[in-house]
């Protein structure tokens, strides 16, 4: 049994603190063996179990003092256990969140990519087909414009050759030829040999002189008209005409008919006489009756063609 110093209760023998005020609870001082373990008296010098030296004094207090002590130290190891297994319980748990929120962020940054890369290949789709379209538009035009060019270039062959062949035409002519389809008479333009032609195609259709009838269906079927110019002496000449007389002839024999100019543009028609020596006046009438004559029957193509195959002598 084992009495409390403070309070004096008695406690039990195995009893390490006081059962009454928890006051520890002293015992007489012992030496353990160190080789057997057996509690020794202070006093002994050998082991009384095994004979061994006694190195030194230990009391049972001290023995319990140190099973107290472990005792205690075990409890805090518990603790700290516990607590590691929380903190390590709190550590994943916030590992798990952080994992979750990079998830999260991953997630995140991978949409945006995704949406960023669906931007660019949206854009560059577009911009490919605008491209295309402005290149075909471009190819167009350059096409019609090519077209237009060939036309304009044809149409440009077209009339220099079309002129090319009209100026050859024009320069084997004998030179001022009127072409066939030449616009109406004028007497201020009129040449030399249409104004011989249209004397004569009047003189023919319209005065219904002989002589000039006859040298005018001549002059078409042989596709030639003389005009021969002899010049007169004043006292061959009336005082209104000029002093040439223009003879004609179909082809080149002596002429038999002819005509005069006046002062004023009056045509004065000649033609030889039976039983009557040179050439004698017939009838007169003047050129702008003549021109308006031609024009206003359709006569120009018959005066150009016979003024094309007019040959003038003694100009």
């Amino acid at each position: 049994m084992k009495k409390c110093n403070k309070c004096g209760t008695v406690n039990s023998k195995d009893a390490i603190f006081c059962e009454n005020c928890g006051n520890k609870l002293s015992e007489s001082k012992k030496v353990v063996c160190q080789n057997c373990g057996f509690s020794n008296s202070v006093e002994a010098s050998f082991c009384e179990n095994c004979g061994s030296k006694l190195s030194g004094v230990q009391s049972s207090d001290t023995i319990s003092d140190n099973n107290i002590d472990n005792t205690y130290e075990e409890l805090p190891k518990i603790d700290n256990t516990n607590k590691k297994q929380k903190d390590v319980s709190r550590i994943k748990s916030k590992n798990l969140r952080r994992s979750q929120g990079n998830s999260k962020s991953n997630n995140l940054r991978n949409i945006v990519v995704t949406v960023a890369i669906i931007i660019v290949i949206v854009i560059g789709a577009v911009s490919l087909g605008y491209f295309k379209s402005n290149r075909q538009t471009e190819n167009s035009r350059n096409s019609n414009s090519t077209v237009v060019q060939k036309d304009k270039s044809n149409s440009s062959e077209k009339s220099s050759s079309s002129n090319s062949n009209s100026y050859s035409e024009s320069s084997s002519s004998s030179e001022k030829e009127i072409s066939d389809n030449s616009e109406k008479l004028s007497v201020s333009t009129l040449t030399n040999k249409q104004n011989a032609a249209s004397i004569l195609v009047y003189g023919a259709l319209k005065a219904d002189v002989p002589l000039f009838k006859s040298n005018y269906e001549l002059s078409l079927k042989n596709s030639q008209l003389y005009v021969s110019l002899v010049k007169l002496n004043d006292d061959e000449t009336e005082a209104d005409e000029t002093p040439i007389l223009y003879e004609l002839a179909p082809e080149q024999i002596d002429s038999s008919c002819g005509y005069k100019l006046g002062r004023n543009r009056e045509v004065y028609f000649y033609s030889q006489v039976k039983n009557t020596p040179g050439f004698s006046r017939i009838s007169a009438t003047t050129q702008d009756e003549i021109v308006d004559y031609i024009n206003s029957h359709h006569l120009v193509d018959k005066v150009n063609e016979i003024a094309n195959n007019t040959v003038v002598n003694g100009e």
